[in-house]
């Protein structure tokens, strides 16, 4: 199965292609200039970028070859009048050379996912929120169910800001759906993003509900794994309840005392149904443990988890960002993810070996993984 694994950087997007998942090549860096912080593509098999630059905001890149990209004239934006969050805006504010932030409006500063399903590529932006196009981006709509949800006046925004940066839907019905937002939690709809409910029992919310990202199968969209703040924990009921598996993980103990298992990225191979996460030291340091580079998988839903670390290196002090794993559909499946000290890995069978796929990248901040003729 020859693959195409697109790799969002801090200054542009590089993609690496194979024909067996062993020998790769790596294109010139592609849309300097602009942070590229999400990938998707659609059943149409048209291929888009999330973008963000200091001067023109963020938007939307689509191409059909993965080497020529356009901007689109339609990009996620919230309608005037509406008010900002204020933890979200003293994040961003702070960062914010053009002054875009000054007015206290609720404005699109980043989108941290694109998802297609169902005809249609979903946006979750920050400050959080979820748009949905039905025509290639050529204009989005706001879900109003995030909008106006009654617990949004107590949001808190996360270290990068109130970010929604996870989209999950059910594959046998289009009006459910799933988002995880940094740091309000999950909320799940019913209705197409007309209305949510919360979807955080049993999960410690001493951070606020700071969910990190999900996984899941849409096929069987009811169990979804959750890498949060404070712990790795499973749903087998939607989202009405979590509880923590974190049986054969390393933990570290958290700047305020809680030990859990602390990681960002977390990936799921729906043929096999094998789960991958990849544990950091604390919230503080942000390394591997140890500085020994290893994935962890489950086979048994999260009851149980080994090290996968064969090929990985054992002094290796980046982190690897929410967005910046993901799993290919080959059988077995290839796993890749990259590191915010711009190396890129990458599996054939399922984790068991590793190989160094990129190196001296600018930063990574997402990998997405594409099956090509």
């Amino acid at each position: 199965m020859g693959v195409a694994v697109v790799v969002g950087t801090q200054k542009g997007v590089v993609i690496l292609s194979s024909q067996d998942r062993r020998s790769w090549e790596t294109s010139p860096l592609l849309l300097k200039g602009w942070l590229v912080t999400a990938a998707a593509r659609d059943e149409a098999g048209r291929n888009y970028l999330a973008v963000t630059h200091d001067v023109w905001g963020a938007t939307v890149m689509a191409s059909d070859d993965l080497e020529n990209w356009e901007q689109l004239e339609g990009a996620p934006r919230y309608p005037a009048g509406l008010t900002g969050n204020e933890s979200h805006l003293r994040v961003v504010g702070a960062m914010d050379p053009m002054g875009q932030f000054k007015d206290g409006a609720r404005y699109v500063d980043q989108i941290w996912k694109l998802h297609a399903a169902h005809g249609s590529l979903y946006a979750g932006v920050s400050e959080a929120g979820l748009f949905r196009s039905d025509d290639q981006g050529k204009t989005w709509e706001s879900a109003p169910g995030l909008d106006t949800h009654s617990t949004r006046p107590d949001w808190l925004a996360g270290f990068g800001g109130l970010c929604a940066h996870s989209v999950l839907t059910d594959a046998r019905n289009r009006d459910r759906l799933w988002v995880g937002i940094s740091s309000a939690g999950v909320f799940r709809s019913e209705d197409g993003g007309r209305s949510f409910v919360m979807a955080n029992e049993g999960v410690d919310k001493s951070e606020g509900y700071c969910v990190h990202s999900l996984a899941h199968d849409p096929i069987d969209p009811d169990v979804i794994y959750r890498q949060d703040h404070r712990g790795v924990y499973r749903t087998r009921d939607g989202g009405d309840s979590w509880q923590l598996i974190e049986n054969g993980l390393p933990s570290s103990e958290l700047t305020d005392g809680h030990r859990c298992s602390f990681g960002f990225a977390i990936g799921m191979d729906t043929t096999s149904g094998r789960i991958f996460t990849l544990p950091i030291e604390g919230d503080s340091f942000r390394f591997p443990h140890g500085g020994r580079l290893a994935v962890y998988a489950s086979d048994d839903q999260g009851d149980s988890w080994q090290e996968l670390s064969n090929g990985l290196p054992q002094d290796f002090f980046g982190n690897v960002l929410r967005g910046a794993m993901d799993v290919d559909s080959g059988d077995p499946c290839g796993v890749y993810f990259g590191s915010t000290s711009g190396c890129v890995y990458g599996s054939h069978d399922r984790g068991e070996s590793w190989q160094e796929l990129a190196r001296s990248l600018p930063k990574v901040l997402c990998v997405e993984a594409f099956e090509t003729d």
